[in-house]
């Protein structure tokens, strides 16, 4: 080589070291701010909650999510009124409106679980004669 120059390969072994280097702290910074991301991750997720663990009521968008049966009933006049008369009931009971379709189930169940009103009612039909 001429005296003075210098060994163009001599650069590439410093950038290479530099570039290690770089890349290194680039991946040691990397790894701490993905750390932070994680913990904050993790304190964000804290407050947030499952949607099925709301009320029925809160956790559907409309009246019929979640209720995939449909139980077509045909009723008595005189049983027709009365259901009027209990989900006006219903609402007088609560600082809202209940949707029909709500206080028609809750009744259907309360009827389930008090199976004995349920019993007197089919006797009054005519049923155990």
């Amino acid at each position: 080589m001429k005296s003075g120059a210098s060994d163009p390969f001599a650069d590439d072994d410093d950038s290479t070291d530099e570039t290690k280097q770089e890349t290194e702290t680039d991946s040691v910074v990397s790894e701490q701010s993905t750390d932070r991301v994680d913990s904050a991750d993790e304190v964000s997720n804290t407050g947030q909650f499952n949607r099925s663990d709301l009320p029925f009521k809160l956790r559907r968008d409309k009246v019929k999510d979640e209720r995939e049966n449909v139980h077509q009933l045909f009723v008595q006049d005189a049983t027709e009124a009365d259901e009027q008369d209990a989900r006006r009931n219903l609402d007088d009971r609560f600082d809202e409106s209940v949707y029909k379709l709500d206080a028609r189930e809750a009744i259907y169940l309360a009827g389930m679980q008090n199976i004995d009103d349920a019993e007197d009612i089919l006797r009054e039909w005519g049923y155990d004669l």
